[in-house]
This record gives C-alpha cells, sequence and structure tokens, in this order.
C-alpha cells in the first residue's frame, strides 16, 4: 500500500524496500554467468523493475537534503541499465581467473556475482573486452602501499577540488552562492563577459575531474581494506584526459569508461543495427546524455535538461565530424591542432551545460569533508587573516593549472 507521504528510511525500511532491490540484481549476476537459463535472466528485469518503483514511492531518499538524490538516481540508473545489458548478454558472463568448468558452477557464480555488482568497466572479466584501461603509473601488488598512494591522492584531490570551487565562486565575488544563477554577465561589456565564461567552463571542468578523481580513490581504499581486493582491481579512472588530441582520444580512451559497456550495449549497438557506424557513436553518446538528464531532472531544482543532453549528442556528433576529417584527408585528427580542436569544442558545449548547472545552484555546492575546507584551511596557515583567500586561490589555481597544460603540450605524441 502506497503513500502520498515520504519518509526517510530507516533500518527496517532498508530490510523492506531496498535489500530486494540488491538482493535481486545479485541473482541477475548470477544468472549471467551460467548456460541455459535465458528465460530466468528475462523473468528478473521486471520485478527489479517493481521493487525499484515499489521502493521511490514510499521513501525519500534525499531525507530532505536534495543534493544526495542525484547520487541516488545514478545508483538506479546504472541497477536498471546493466540488468537489462545482463539479461541481453549473448553468452555467459566468465572471470579470467577461472575455468570454463569452474565458471559455470553455482558455488563460483554465486562467489563471482559479488565482484560483478562492483565492477562496472569488467576488470578480470570476459566481457570487459575493447574497454581501455590504464596501467597504474605507480603499480604495487603491496595493499599497505596500494592504500598509502589511494589516501594521499584522495587527500590531494580534496584539497584540488576545494580550491576550484573556490576558485569558482570567487569569480562572482560580488554575489553569494545561493544568489548565482547564470554565468552570462550581461552588465560587463562583451569580450570580458566571454572571457570569464569561458574561465568558469575551465574551473569547472577541473572540479569535476577532482571530484570523480577523489570519490573513486576513496572508494578504491574502502574495497580494498573492507572486501580485501587486490591492487590490481582498481586501476586509474582516468587517463590523462587532458592529454586527448581528439574527441575520439578523449572519449574513447582518456575519459572515464565506467558507463562504455551500458552505452554501447543499450544505446550505440541497437542503432548500428540500423544506421552503421555513425548510429553506433550517437546512440552511444545519445544514451550517456539520457542517463545525465535524468540526474539532472532528479535534482528538481529548475534549469533545462536539453542542454545537459546535448553536450554528450554534440561530442558524438565531433566524432563523427573527425571521422569525415580522417576519410577526406587520409589523415586522422592528432598532435597540437587535434588538442586545440578537442578543447574547443567540448567548452563550446559546455557552456550551456554550465550555465544550467549554475541555476541549479551547483556553485552552492558543499565542501568536500563537510564544513571543512581543506584548501582554504591550508591558505590560512601562510596566508595573513586580511588577505583575500578567495582571490589567491583564483591565481594559484590558474597559475599552476595553465602552466601544467602548457608543459603537457610538450609531451603530446
Amino acid at each position: 500500500m502506497y503513500t502520498t507521504h515520504k519518509t526517510c528510511p530507516t533500518g527496517w525500511d532498508a530490510v523492506v524496500y531496498i535489500l530486494p532491490i540488491f538482493t535481486l540484481q545479485y541473482m541477475m549476476g548470477v544468472l549471467v554467468q551460467l548456460k541455459h537459463i535465458a528465460l530466468l535472466r528475462i523473468a528478473l528485469p521486471p520485478l527489479i523493475l517493481w521493487v525499484i518503483l515499489r521502493a521511490l514511492s514510499v521513501l525519500d531518499f534525499s531525507c530532505g537534503q536534495q543534493d544526495h538524490i542525484i547520487v541516488l538516481f545514478a545508483s538506479i540508473a546504472s541497477i536498471v541499465a546493466r540488468t537489462i545489458v545482463w539479461t541481453l548478454a549473448r553468452r555467459p558472463y566468465k572471470r579470467d581467473n577461472v575455468t570454463a568448468a569452474e565458471s559455470t558452477s553455482i558455488p563460483m557464480a554465486c562467489w563471482n556475482a559479488w565482484d560483478l555488482q562492483w565492477n562496472p568497466r569488467g576488470i578480470g572479466w570476459n566481457w570487459s573486452q575493447g574497454i581501455p584501461i590504464r596501467r597504474p603509473s605507480l603499480q604495487s601488488q603491496s595493499r599497505p602501499r596500494f592504500l598509502l598512494f589511494e589516501i594521499t591522492r584522495f587527500a590531494f584531490c580534496s584539497v584540488m577540488f576545494d580550491a576550484f570551487m573556490e576558485a569558482l565562486r570567487a569569480q562572482f565575488s560580488s554575489l553569494s552562492p545561493r544568489d548565482i544563477r547564470t554565468i552570462f554577465d550581461h552588465s560587463l561589456p562583451l569580450i570580458p563577459r566571454y572571457v570569464r565564461i569561458l574561465q568558469t567552463v575551465y574551473l569547472v571542468l577541473w572540479a569535476t575531474y577532482f571530484s570523480m578523481e577523489g570519490a573513486y580513490r576513496l572508494l578504491s581504499a574502502i574495497f580494498v581494506i573492507l572486501f580485501w581486493q587486490y591492487p590490481s582491481q582498481w586501476p586509474p579512472l582516468f587517463d590523462k584526459p587532458w592529454l586527448s588530441t581528439s574527441l575520439s582520444d578523449l572519449w574513447g580512451r582518456r575519459w572515464h569508461q565506467t558507463l562504455r559497456h551500458s552505452a554501447v550495449a543499450l544505446g550505440g549497438a541497437p542503432l548500428a543495427y540500423f544506421f552503421g557506424r555513425p548510429g553506433y557513436v550517437l546512440g552511444t553518446f545519445l544514451f550517456s546524455g539520457a542517463i545525465h538528464c535524468v540526474q539532472f531532472l532528479a535534482k528538481k531544482r529548475g534549469g533545462n535538461p536539453v542542454f545537459e543532453g546535448s553536450f554528450f549528442v554534440m561530442n558524438g556528433v565531433g566524432v563523427l565530424l573527425e571521422r569525415a576529417w580522417s576519410k577526406m584527408t587520409g589523415r586522422r585528427v592528432g598532435g597540437v591542432y587535434g588538442w586545440m580542436w578537442t578543447f574547443l569544442w567540448v567548452t563550446v558545449w559546455a557552456v550551456p551545460m554550465v550555465d544550467q548547472w549554475v541555476t541549479m545552484g551547483r556553485f552552492d555546492a558543499g565542501a568536500t569533508l563537510g564544513d571543512f575546507r581543506p584548501a582554504m584551511f591550508l591558505l590560512s596557515l601562510v596566508l595573513p587573516i586580511t588577505m583575500d583567500k578567495g582571490l589567491v586561490v583564483s591565481y594559484l589555481c590558474f597559475g599552476v593549472s595553465v602552466s601544467f597544460l602548457v608543459y603537457s603540450l610538450f609531451t603530446l605524441r
């Protein structure tokens, strides 16, 4: 029986409404490893969808904190997408470190299903073929050393994310974060207005990178500690995206590939059946755009999700333009000019998306660790109290990051 009054989940609610979702997904993870049970796999997705809708209709997962809803809907979208992909799998999933006979045994499938739940890139599985995984620069099979590296990287990413968020807010120092509703300041002359827009988008791109990288480093440490996973199961999430010399290079290899398997299976493959390679590319980006639109709408703070989705779709168009260029000229996009093209195309289509983020109040995002702002704390140790720390952190962010990018240009291949 459903109610219009939603409550924050309690311990009993987790048992009644949330546990069935993960139990059914776990069962699907077991079934996808076994042979000759396609009918069972087909029967589970409607049931999983029903228990998800039942939980959403009764519980308020945000618990009054609307920012938390994005994580919830990202998780739900991931569960639904992966469940459908597992339902449509043409061959059983198999881990690389087990024999064919072992992989089809029910006890082994039950054990391996735990890894499957938290492995969106398919690391160590036969279905991950084609998903590029970067080799770590500091590779270590020692858990203590790996944990030391990951915790250090998490701390660094936390400081950098906080620094870039403070630099973002310093761009609009005359307004409080809650009052910032657009990156277009029409009180400024044309050129200064667009210079500040480009600065804002530039800072947002870096903040996005450090937030995702930091979260991944923290998760890797937690899973290695609690679930005794191997460091090799947590390779780098990104492959130096600032070195991308084409859109194909950026989205096909250097940016995180956690959505790739689902996006290809549910977006790229169906459209490729009708439209060939262009359909494959656009379908993959359409799926990614749809997932981000769902997260955008879940926020319920206004804004237009079309601009969120169009960013990803237009990057798919850019990939097709690169393919057309290669066919006409016989040369692939690359080098310094390819780097400039990639940076320009991403920035142009990121402008309307970032403007919608501002409308939603994302510049009012909380600190990385509650009320603790690591970057501002470190600056307060070395700067006088009267000095404008927001201005200082802006100069530091731009100075260090731009110098780093210029240096990176000399390492392009």
